[in-house]
């Protein structure tokens, strides 16, 4: 009977890993230590972590990474913060670096890797996200309230929100049940879930923009999808101030590839004004390049 190779074992063992397998593992299934270290000097793997190991014909990617570090981790391992975000696909999440939280009797450390350490796996709501373990998403979002700048903490949330993979309820039921005092990132998730829309998540970045463009100058008596109705159809509109009858929409481009979403909006750009309300477009030069001279065409608009 012909035995199998170390190195198609090795492939074997780590295919469904991304290409990453740990040592331990590997000598259970037969392979030496000095076999390990053969494979490395020859360029066919890298010890990427202690006693974890890539096959380097497999590309380099942040799943494979994150895929090590759980390896390394142990048993109880779970993806955190960035790196769970990065596998709820959350929209401008991105680890630079394998975010991994383990149980407080676990100790090892590696410039590679940060590790957080909680017993609370309650608190952590533990989930398979694409066969690997990770903090639920609103866990998540709580860790990353204070990982990234306002603006993308938003961004983030929104997306979460857009997708279903959270709402504000959910958001709210789960700072109430495990918003201990001093615990990071409960009192920047209160703050935002104060300035979210309870009901409707904004449909795109520029939308997160160009709300925190309206409160940063002081435009706060808006109405979030506002509707309207022409001819037994509604159309909503992402900023409304009815006691000016203005509506600001937002206009990105992407949005109008479709020659049916073209024809769409020409229709929904029209009915404001059978209503009596104004309309001013914000676009993402609008928004981003120009802001002051939207905030100033919107208020002249308002004033008019």
């Amino acid at each position: 009977m012909q035995h199998e190779s170390p190195l198609a074992l090795l492939s074997r063992l780590s295919a469904s890993e991304c290409g990453v397998f740990h040592g331990g593992e590997a000598v259970r299934h037969g392979i030496s230590r000095k076999q390990l270290g053969g494979l490395c000097a020859n360029g066919v793997l890298e010890r990427v972590l202690p006693d974890t190991y890539r096959m380097v014909a497999v590309a380099r990617s942040n799943e494979q990474l994150l895929r090590a570090a759980l390896l390394w981790g142990g048993d109880h391992a779970v993806a955190d913060r960035r790196s769970a975000g990065e596998l709820y696909r959350l929209e401008g999440v991105r680890a630079s670096r394998p975010e991994i939280v383990v149980p407080r009797a676990v100790r090892g450390t590696s410039p590679r890797v940060i590790v957080r350490h909680s017993d609370d796996r309650s608190a952590l709501m533990v989930r398979r996200v694409r066969t690997l373990a990770a903090t639920g998403v609103e866990c998540t979002l709580v860790q990353l309230a204070t990982a990234l700048g306002d603006e993308a903490f938003e961004v983030a949330c929104e997306d979460a929100r857009r997708r279903r993979l959270t709402s504000v309820a959910a958001l709210r039921a789960y700072v109430d049940r495990f918003g201990a005092p001093g615990r990071t990132g409960i009192r920047t998730m209160r703050r935002m879930l104060g300035q979210l829309d309870p009901v409707h998540a904004a449909r795109s970045t520029l939308e997160v923009k160009a709300r925190r463009l309206l409160v940063a100058h002081g435009f706060t008596g808006f109405v979030r999808e506002f509707p309207l109705v022409w001819r037994g159809r509604t159309y909503r509109y992402d900023f409304a101030f009815p006691d000016t009858s203005t509506i600001l929409e937002t206009n990105g481009r992407r949005w109008h590839d479709d020659p049916s979403d073209y024809e769409h909006d020409n229709e929904k750009w029209s009915v404001p004004g059978r209503h009596g309300y104004r309309i001013v477009l914000a676009t993402w030069d609008k928004v981003t390049r120009h802001p002051e001279h939207l905030m100033h065409e919107l208020a002249t608009t308002s004033a008019a």
